[in-house]
């Protein structure tokens, strides 16, 4: 859904004569969509005058056809209440997009899921729906994916632990470094940077996604903070030691269980 409402907020910029306007939004908010709409994108830094969205072949098509957007009808409702609660933040403009430019097909349920039990029975018995490809965007345009692109995926998978953000490592450090001079380790304890290093730092590795292909969103001060309590709480936490090199816990659950039974 993002992806229309980027491309008719550019055209309708350009359209209304804020050429400067338009290629600031277009540099701004372009880049998140380079992976799947690079072409699309090259087509749009060559429009920068009213004039140039009615005589380019891109631009006509997305303006003569109404683009589609399947939605549950549940989804559907509190994205419009959503947006008229927000409406002098920008929600009207949302509504008018959406209105004027796309087709919102309320569904009972959002396109088929490529690991449900019906697109599974479906590719076993090689009846895969085309319509189901078509749900959502316009005829002639590439929306970005399709339902067979998704069942077809040959990527590798990775499933290693994700390297935490430089910047937020940083910080966490800096904090942790602080309380460690503030409230010194007792002995026989590792001190929280200590403790930091050795279970929550993470390098860059092969068999985990890198930063670039999940593109989170940058930490917040709040980020710490959790991060700070969370080594703090790794630390701290009670070691259960095993008797015989792994062999059976040195304390029984059982103890655990008495202990907080009646909140006692």
């Amino acid at each position: 859904m993002l992806w229309p409402i980027f491309v008719y907020s550019y055209l309708e910029l350009v359209v209304n004569g804020y050429s400067t306007d338009a290629q600031a939004y277009l540099k701004d908010f372009g880049p998140r969509f380079e992976d799947i709409h690079s072409d699309e994108l090259k087509t749009f830094e060559t429009i920068s005058l009213p004039q140039h969205v009615f005589d380019n072949s891109v631009s006509k098509l997305y303006r003569g056809t109404k683009y589609r957007l399947p939605l549950n009808g549940h989804v559907y409702y509190n994205l419009i209440t959503f947006l008229e609660s927000n409406e002098k933040q920008g929600g009207s403009v949302i509504i008018y997009l959406l209105s004027t430019y796309c087709e919102v097909n309320k569904l009972e349920r959002g396109p088929i899921d490529q690991y449900s039990f019906e697109a599974i029975i479906k590719q076993a018995h090689g009846d895969a729906d085309e319509d189901l490809d078509l749900q959502e965007g316009i005829p002639g345009a590439f929306t970005g994916v399709t339902n067979k692109d998704i069942m077809n995926n040959k990527a590798n998978l990775k499933l290693g632990m994700m390297a935490m953000e430089p910047d937020l490592a940083q910080d966490v450090r800096a904090e942790l470094e602080d309380e460690d001079l503030k409230h010194p380790p007792e002995l026989g304890k590792n001190s929280l940077v200590e403790e930091f290093d050795r279970t929550i730092k993470r390098e860059e590795s092969a068999d985990a996604p890198s930063r670039v292909e999940i593109p989170l969103p940058p930490s917040r001060a709040r980020d710490v903070v959790m991060e700070v309590q969370k080594i703090k709480e790794n630390r701290d936490r009670f070691k259960i030691e095993s008797r015989t090199g792994g062999i059976g816990p040195a304390v029984s659950v059982c103890m655990f269980t008495f202990h907080n039974t009646l909140d006692t």
